[in-house]
């Protein structure tokens, strides 16, 4: 007989949630050595609050069945010499809620929990009552629940997930999630999303374990997104009605994170802690996450989202911010920031302006920014005009005494009024510019003296920059 596992160390760390499930689907591995199944339970129960309240009954005899009730996780321990009894898990003192794309983070693992039993219900005996008794079980759960066989035949489908994915039978839900249907191989990108019937169904897919040289049970679990869907779409659409009828910017950020398991929707919870009154937040999809953004253009909303970024994931993130512009339908707002996605080092990337009579000088300021900004140059009044329409930028970095266009400071004005968020930053060989001071329009204007001192420029710019957004138009 194998031997039991270790005696626990004195001080342990509490395993979270996902870990403590995939440690229970290590487990099963010994169910049909029930006294080395239950030590192994143990090492889980004793280092998880997620089963704080969990606990293995043993049955006293054939007349005793282990009672299955809603409102918790239910699992059969059988093994090669019939049913031993039942582990049942619930949260202790948590009130029943709707599983909600918050809770995504624990799919893996629960999908790795079914994949595990689904293998042990198929390599003991009495397979085909060990299968009902599951599906009896998976009926009761929140989620959608499937799993297939290895030559991809339906093992079992819990009531949730048939509904979810339209089917009536069998090979309808093998159909639905074929890895050509689904247009990903989910052995190889585990996570997909499926429309079907006006829902968005995100899934989570783990295969088993090989047994006797044939292919692994693959188990899936659904959750239905359409409902957090909804009200990110419908909030997104009352807000461009509110925002243009008071005469309001209106800002709408997509996200995406797709090398992160689960995506950014194990996130939200995180994002939805630092929202501002008035700010909305949902799944776009299975990968992509959407954040509405009222009051803000497009420059103070790229400001807000750099806010972010320490939620954020660093590798593989990619962003789109698109200003309203008067639109009325959500659709198009949606289809511009798709269509704009790209690698968030980019399109959070500030952006300077670059306004001077002697194009000598942009390529000056030029090379002192380019490391840290995005540079567009212009020493024409009428072509900065037509930059400051055509985009967004963060900083407008303009000599006092121009030639044209009435001096720096007219031109900065303007620009406030094109682009309330942006910085104005003078150069002039003054120490100071008094015409700027206690300006409105030119609040939290930077003076960068001629001649430049490279590593002092750069420092205050990046420090003007990194602060406070301007107040919301």
């Amino acid at each position: 007989m194998n031997s039991l596992p270790p005696k626990l160390p004195s001080a342990t760390v509490s395993l979270p949630g996902p870990d403590a499930l995939r440690a229970l689907a290590r487990a099963f591995a010994h169910v049909s050595d029930f006294q080395r199944f239950t030590a192994g339970l143990e090492h889980v129960l004793a280092r998880s609050d997620f089963f704080a309240d969990a606990r293995v009954q043993l049955l006293a005899g054939p007349s005793d069945p282990p009672a299955f009730a809603s409102g918790r996780l239910s699992l059969p321990l059988a093994g090669a010499e019939g049913l031993h009894g039942a582990l049942h898990v619930s949260g202790a003192g948590a009130q029943a809620r709707p599983f909600g794309p918050e809770d995504l983070h624990l799919l893996s693992a629960l999908s790795t929990v079914l994949a595990a039993a689904l293998d042990h219900a198929l390599c003991h005996g009495e397979m085909r009552r060990n299968l009902e008794v599951l599906s009896l079980l998976l009926d009761l759960a929140p989620t959608g629940l499937a799993a297939l066989h290895g030559d991809g035949r339906v093992a079992l489908a819990n009531e949730t997930a048939r509904r979810w994915l339209g089917a009536t039978g069998a090979s309808s839900v093998a159909g639905r999630l074929a890895p050509e249907v689904l247009g990903v191989d989910w052995r190889v990108e585990p996570t997909f999303h499926l429309r079907v019937d006006g829902r968005l169904i995100f899934g989570e897919a783990r295969p088993g374990v090989a047994v006797d040289g044939r292919p692994p049970s693959t188990a899936f679990v659904l959750v239905d997104l359409s409902p957090q869907q909804a009200l990110l779409v419908d909030g997104l659409q009352r807000e461009l009605w509110r925002c243009r009828w008071l005469g309001l910017d209106l800002a709408f950020v997509l996200l995406d994170a797709r090398p992160l398991a689960g995506g950014l929707l194990q996130r939200l919870p995180e994002l939805r802690a630092r929202l501002q009154p008035g700010e909305i937040i949902g799944p776009y999809d299975a990968h992509r996450v959407g954040l509405v953004l009222p009051g803000l253009g497009q420059g103070a909303a790229l400001a807000r989202l750099r806010s972010l970024t320490a939620v954020l994931p660093a590798a593989g993130l990619q962003a789109a911010v698109v200003a309203a512009d008067g639109a009325t339908a959500a659709e198009r707002v949606l289809a511009a920031a798709v269509a704009q996605m790209r690698a968030a080092d980019d399109a959070l990337r500030p952006a300077l302006l670059l306004h001077d009579d002697y194009p000598a000088v942009n390529d000056m300021l030029a090379l002192i920014f380019q490391r840290q900004f995005a540079i567009v140059k212009s020493s024409h009044y009428e072509e900065t005009v037509a930059h400051l329409r055509a985009r967004s930028f963060d900083a407008l970095v303009t000599e006092v005494d121009l030639r044209e266009g009435g001096g720096g400071l007219d031109l900065a004005r303007l620009a406030r009024r094109l682009q309330p968020s942006i910085r104005p930053i003078f150069t002039t060989v003054a120490h100071d510019v008094p015409a700027a001071v206690g300006d409105p329009l030119l609040a939290g204007h930077l003076v960068i003296r001629k001649p430049f001192d490279v590593a002092r420029i750069g420092s205050e710019v990046g420090v003007v920059l990194s602060g406070p957004a301007m107040p919301r138009s």
